[in-house]
């Protein structure tokens, strides 16, 4: 056997495995063999099929095909290489079914796919993720032996202990293990060293996450998935529908009378605060005995075609350094207009899919959410209580600070420690002696409503004073601030099977920048997304209200011969101050009256439509409005006031279950099955241009036999 230099030019097209010693200078090779002119088209076809057959694991086929055709019984000598395009090729082709399907995955994912409600076989896609594992990790093998057969076949040497790398792949102690780390000791170029190491600790990494990512990736997840969107626009300004000042102009004369009271009044469903009593009482009305059961949380609001939820909250401040009203009372519910006209648009997107091809038919809920350049009512009551002697009692009348003021808000202003054993105020100009000249009986509760000055009441909406029954000449009298204002928030309706056809509104806190500050405890942090009130951050625009309007609040009930405010405040909190209840009874009362404002504004422009022979009716178009190609509206101003008009965004979701990158986990299992597809990619380059590969280096085995007779490195 003539011995050449690995340095001299030679074309090698198969070497023996029996001369092969990996020292950095190999001592020979076999020269090439001759082409078999004489071999048959069978025995070539029968080499390639070998040969893919070998590259896949598949040896005991390999034997059996032999056996069965007649050919390659004898063991002939085998080659550590061939330079063959085609056996290079076939070598490969063990990459392909698990190159495939990851790319598959990831590209499914990367588009997004929803497929319904339910799904079937989830098990099954376990198992095929397993299998899928099982197929990388062996083509992950290949690729690590293809490249150190790289290294071989460039005349450098490698430890026997890298040699074997490729067959513990799947055993993440090799990282520590004295195989791979001998290398960085053995006698082998540093760059080569690195290289090696680099390759060899990829793989292990890769061959430990490519499972867990596949089964990521292969599975659908259950979730809210878009569903379209449009602009919505209704006949009302910005302007109209938050008002920074409420003067009663554009309230109807009748709702000075409870019984004549429509939703457009202040006062109207003024009894689900005094359902909230109850529900704190531990009493519960007959209204939340259903299946729609409320806790002391919120209470029920009704619009023109949608349910909204007055939500009022007792906040306990943290700050004790600053006396304030420790049992001050938080309100606030969703704006009516605003929660009829995204019902409105539910039913249509409910109308759109029922008729609709899409996938999204197949859902477990929908909801349509308003997100961005939409407002509610925050209020915030703060109480303390008083007595006035007498008609010739000329004290100061004072009022608490809204909670969570600074004294830099409050301009400086004269800051009194009264009765009220809190932060208080003194009004300029009001007397306890026209407290006293409030009408109404002495026997009930009767509220005089004080409008608080700027200055030095910054940031308060109005005052209330409530006069309490008294028998004798003393009265006891509770100095309430209110304040108020509107806060961005998202609203959110859900058409849920199990809602039974009612649109139920809710919303949150919308705060993007993260301008709010966030508390410490986790269920706090989750009941200040729904309500707070942090002076000057948020609400973001203030209230101003007028007496006039605010008087809409407490009308006469002739049925009851009282008012608003005394059936309330005779609905009390047991075992609580009259101050506890009066701070809920005047928030809850305000955040509902304010969300009234603009009650009968409508939804405008045209509906895009399509005409539906199933049931010969005209019908919006769903396809569309799901494919987010426009809005689904189309409005075409034609005045300085129509251009004026409200424009909100309304974006659908569905749940059930899709492919998805939605996510940290799912974005970083596709970067690592991306990673295998280009190690993948590069071996099929490899193979293809140089055509390099070896049929023999499969097993343990086969690797010792290669390893004998080598020299130390």
């Amino acid at each position: 056997m003539e011995a050449v230099k690995f340095g001299d030019k030679v074309h090698v097209e198969e070497v023996e495995i029996a001369s092969i010693a990996w020292t950095p200078s190999w001592s020979s090779i076999d020269k090439p063999l001759p082409s078999a002119p004489k071999a048959t088209r069978l025995r070539r076809c029968l080499g390639s099929l070998t040969g893919a057959l070998r590259s896949l694991g598949l040896n005991l086929f390999v034997y059996i095909l032999q056996h069965f055709l007649g050919y390659g019984l004898d063991e002939i000598p085998k080659k550590a290489f061939h330079r063959d395009r085609t056996m290079a090729l076939l070598r490969v082709v063990i990459h392909v079914l698990p190159f495939i399907i990851a790319l598959g995955e990831v590209t499914i994912n990367w588009q997004g796919y929803y497929i319904g409600a339910n799904i079937n076989g989830l098990s099954y896609l376990q198992f095929a993720a397993k299998l899928h594992e099982m197929a990388m990790q062996s083509s992950l093998a290949v690729l690590v032996f293809a490249y150190l057969r790289h290294v071989l076949f460039s005349g450098d040497a490698l430890p026997i202990g890298a040699m074997l790398s490729g067959l513990q792949l799947t055993q993440p102690s090799y990282l520590w293990s004295m195989e791979l780390w001998g290398i960085s000791f053995s006698n082998i170029p540093f760059r080569r060293k690195i290289s090696v190491m680099t390759t060899i600790i990829v793989a292990v990494l890769l061959a430990s996450t490519v499972g867990p990512s596949s089964a990521i990736l292969m599975i659908p997840n259950l979730d809210y998935w878009p569903a379209g969107s449009t602009h919505i626009w209704m006949n009302i300004t910005a302007e109209d529908l938050w008002p920074s000042r409420l003067d009663g102009s554009m309230i109807p004369s009748y709702c000075s009378q409870a019984p004549n009271v429509s939703n457009i009044c202040p006062s109207s469903e003024w009894q689900s605060i005094s359902d909230y009593l109850s529900l704190a009482n531990g009493i519960l009305p007959p209204a939340f005995r259903g299946p729609f059961s409320v806790s002391p949380y919120s209470v029920q609001l009704t619009g023109q075609g949608s349910l909204r939820q007055l939500v009022i909250q007792r906040h306990v401040y943290e700050n004790q350094s600053i006396p304030y009203d420790q049992a001050a009372a938080q309100a606030t519910t969703q704006q009516g207009a605003v929660a009829d006209a995204l019902s409105a648009t539910s039913s249509l997107w409910d109308m759109a899919i029922q008729y609709s091809d899409s996938a999204f038919f197949d859902q477990r809920d929908a909801v349509q959410s308003i997100m961005a350049d939409n407002y509610q009512p925050y209020t915030l009551a703060s109480c303390g209580a008083d007595i006035i002697e007498d008609e010739a009692d000329d004290r100061p009348v004072a009022f608490p600070i809204p909670p969570g003021s600074t004294l830099d808000m409050l301009n400086g202003a004269d800051i009194t420690d009264s009765m009220l054993q809190m932060l208080a105020i003194p009004h300029p100009s009001l007397n306890r002696s026209e407290i006293l000249e409030t009408p109404g009986s002495k026997s009930a509760y009767r509220v005089k409503w004080v409008e608080l000055p700027e200055d030095p009441f910054h940031g308060s909406a109005i005052g209330a004073v409530i006069l309490q029954p008294t028998t004798n000449s003393s009265q006891g009298i509770l100095l309430c601030n209110i304040a108020a204002g509107w806060g961005s928030s998202s609203m959110n309706m859900s058409s849920s099977p199990a809602a039974s056809g009612t649109d139920w509104a809710s919303s949150s806190i919308y705060d993007p920048d993260g301008t709010l500050p966030q508390a410490n405890d986790y269920s706090q942090r989750v009941a200040e997304s729904v309500l707070t009130f942090n002076l000057p951050l948020f609400p973001q625009k203030p209230i101003n209200i007028s007496t006039t309007w605010a008087e809409h609040l407490d009308p006469q009930i002739p049925t009851l011969n009282t008012t608003v405010m005394d059936a309330l405040m005779t609905r009390k909190m047991a075992r609580k101050p009259d101050t506890t209840s009066a701070n809920i009874i005047l928030a809850g009362l305000v955040a509902n009256g304010l969300s009234r404002t603009g009650f009968n504004a409508q939804l405008q422009g045209d509906l895009r439509t399509v005409f539906n022979p199933q049931v010969n009716a005209t019908l919006p178009d769903g396809d569309y409005w799901f494919s987010n190609s426009g809005d689904i509206f189309t409005f075409d101003p034609t005045s300085d006031e129509e251009k004026n008009y409200l424009k909100l965004r309304v974006d659908s979701s569905v749940e059930g279950y899709a492919f998805s990158l939605r996510g940290l986990a799912p974005k970083l299992t596709a970067a690592v099955l991306l990673l295998y597809c280009a190690l993948v990619i590069a071996h099929f380059a490899y193979a293809a241009v140089s055509g390099v590969s070896s049929t023999s280096w499969d097993s343990i085995t086969e690797w010792v036999v290669l390893a004998m007779n080598s020299g130390s490195s």
